[in-house]
């Protein structure tokens, strides 16, 4: 290889055509990758890793049940460990072509710091470990948006919807075997679907393990259908059964989703120029402030008084939120040094304590408690996912710009209630925010990629299609 082959290898080349996303080509037609980078070569692994995610989290309930009587129940957890694989591959490769990659860089840099700061804290290795492993639907996010996988990521994630809209309209007239059932594996208890109640109203799960999780896939998936270029009737018809589907589950904040995002979507298609993007700015700031500001007013003191409730319609589960989840997840900052500065690392809030301190476990119920839970004062650079580099999408790439504008009302109706981290979908989600903020050349390149090119060389600027 000459050194005129390893300059035009490195410098970004112009998309042509149709190119696949995340592909260019330099001089002769030599693939060079995303900006450059060869590593966009981990776009097909990327998305292989989150189909089996995601029909892991789709199907959970049967498929561990499934998988029990043939006594070969931990295959279930293979897929995040294929994650893992591929996100580590990736990180390593990266940094090895000797080339700055925020993504990789920031993958590797919470790793280094809070896993050896969980263990220095006292936390069992395997409870850190665990803790760890539930962080890989987001470190996957953050790779897909490197890498170039956003459009068929988002794809794959509405493909779900229908899935998980049949199993809990059949999960109505047919009770699953495997609902309120539970096995175990490595000494530890699990069950395969979550059978509880909200105000008398039984919750259906559906296919998957919680009915949390499945309204969040009904949610999320219908959602990004109704962004999509559906005929009206089909949009109609998906937003109805959405959320009846999700009113089966009792969910609140998918519920709210359904609500929220098509109207705010439908507003912003509707605007012209830089009035959309202020528009979006301010809904985003918005409803960080709600999102934050809730967990703050339960650290002052503030209750909601006593609240009725219409069938499960009620503010009671945020007053449960104000009165001890989230005072529970504050009390694992004591003591306050270092925890105040540095949080409790991972594994230290959540599914890790779940399984390996059940006393003091927390779900966190809000992604900004959780992530400061776990990572201190360092949470707060994650604010910067849902703000930061907006600008420069809407400019250069305004399909790209619209699609982190949906995702991200997404994971911040539901971050209000819920850690978000730990659901696939959603903790996919936030991680392709991490990646767009980290590295918003990389979502440009792919959206223009994606282009068609008219003779006088200016692109076609149109909606990305789900």
């Amino acid at each position: 290889m000459t050194l005129r082959h390893v300059v035009v290898s490195m410098v970004p080349q112009r998309p042509v055509g149709f190119l696949p996303a995340g592909e260019l080509r330099g001089r002769g037609g030599r693939r060079i990758g995303m900006n450059g980078n060869p590593v966009f070569l981990f776009r097909w692994p990327v998305l292989a890793a989150l189909a089996l995610m995601l029909a892991n989290d789709v199907l959970g309930g049967p498929l561990r049940y499934g998988l029990s009587t043939l006594g070969l129940v931990g295959l279930s957890y293979a897929p995040f460990l294929v994650a893992a694989g591929v996100i580590a591959t990736y990180s390593l490769a990266s940094l090895g072509a000797l080339r700055f990659d925020p993504v990789a860089i920031a993958i590797l840099l919470l790793s280094a710091v809070w896993i050896p700061y969980a263990l220095l804290l006292g936390l069992p290795s395997a409870q850190v470990a665990f803790g760890f492993y539930t962080w890989m639907p987001c470190f996957l996010g953050m790779v897909a948006v490197a890498v170039g996988a956003r459009a068929e990521a988002l794809r794959m994630i509405a493909l779900v919807w229908g899935v998980a809209v049949l199993g809990v309209l059949v999960n109505a007239v047919w009770r699953f075997p495997w609902v309120g059932e539970s096995y175990e594996i490595l000494g530890i208890q699990a069950e395969f679907a979550r059978e509880w109640q909200a105000f008398g109203v039984e919750r259906l799960p559906g296919f998957s393990r919680a009915s949390f999780t499945a309204a969040n896939q009904i949610a999320i998936g219908g959602a990004l259908l109704l962004a999509g270029g559906l005929a009206r009737r089909w949009k109609i018809l998906v937003w109805l059964l959405s959320v009846a589907a999700i009113a089966l589950t009792t969910s609140k904040a998918p519920l709210a989703v359904m609500l929220i995002a098509p109207l705010c979507l439908a507003y912003y298609d509707r605007v012209e120029g830089r009035a959309g993007y202020r528009f979006s700015q301010m809904v985003l700031v918005g409803l960080l402030a709600v999102a934050i500001g809730l967990p703050v007013a339960a650290l002052l003191g503030f209750r909601f008084g006593e609240t009725g409730h219409v069938a499960f319609l009620s503010l009671g589960s945020v007053g449960v939120r104000m009165d001890e989840m989230w005072p529970r997840a504050y009390a694992l900052l004591d003591p306050l040094w270092p925890r105040l500065a540095l949080g409790v690392g991972f594994g230290g809030i959540g599914a890790g304590q779940a399984y390996f301190d059940p006393e003091q476990f927390s779900p966190g119920d809000n992604l900004f408690v959780f992530l400061y839970v776990t990572f201190g004062t360092g949470s707060l650079l994650f604010l910067a996912a849902f703000l930061k580099a907006n600008a420069r999408l809407f400019r250069a790439a305004p399909a790209a710009h619209r699609d982190f504008f949906l995702v991200s009302i997404l994971v911040l109706v539901l971050g209000a209630m819920a850690n978000v981290v730990e659901s696939v979908l959603s903790g996919f989600l936030l991680g392709m925010l991490f990646g767009k903020a980290l590295d918003p050349r990389a979502a440009i390149a792919e959206a223009t990629a994606r282009l068609p090119v008219k003779n006088h060389g200016r692109r076609i600027v149109a909606p990305v299609r789900v």
